[in-house]
């Protein structure tokens, strides 16, 4: 069951985030779903919330990716350790595009049943990125050291 959770989590964030499918929220979240991430920033927590999260992310930094470095999986669980990186080209949650490049490390925690995300915690820190990309260091102080 581990290894099956660890797939649907990596096509989650390669549908979602890398491509942009938002479609794929529906197919691989549950109806019910708690995602504490966009929770945070004010959205709904279901469904809705994670379309209007990965909306926002993808019209602020078009060309998003993420890539998985550790996967690891016990019973209903799987913890992820993540790069995202991805040019900021659009407006984000009031920040105005600032062409520049930034790269964030991810830890997000998420718990499934039924072959379905049913809620996601996460340590990337929006508004952390959002003081980064309006100081006036600009995104270079949001690159990992």
């Amino acid at each position: 069951m581990s290894e099956v959770n660890k797939s649907i989590v990596r096509r989650f964030m390669d549908a979602v985030i890398n491509r942009g499918d938002l479609g794929a929220v529906d197919e691989l979240l549950a109806p019910d779903c708690l995602d504490h991430v966009a929770e945070v920033l004010g959205l709904p927590a279901g469904r809705e919330g994670a379309k209007r999260l990965y909306a926002l992310l993808h019209a602020g930094f078009p060309d998003l990716e993420v890539t998985v470095e550790d996967c690891v999986a016990e019973g209903e669980c799987v913890a992820v350790r993540s790069r995202w990186r991805g040019t900021h080209r659009g407006d984000f949650l009031g920040v105005a595009p600032t062409g520049e490049e930034v790269r964030l490390e991810s830890l997000e925690l998420l718990r499934l049943r039924h072959g379905r995300i049913v809620e996601r915690w996460g340590a990337a820190d929006a508004r952390t990125l959002l003081r980064r990309l309006s100081s006036p260091g600009g995104p270079g102080s949001a690159r990992p050291p």
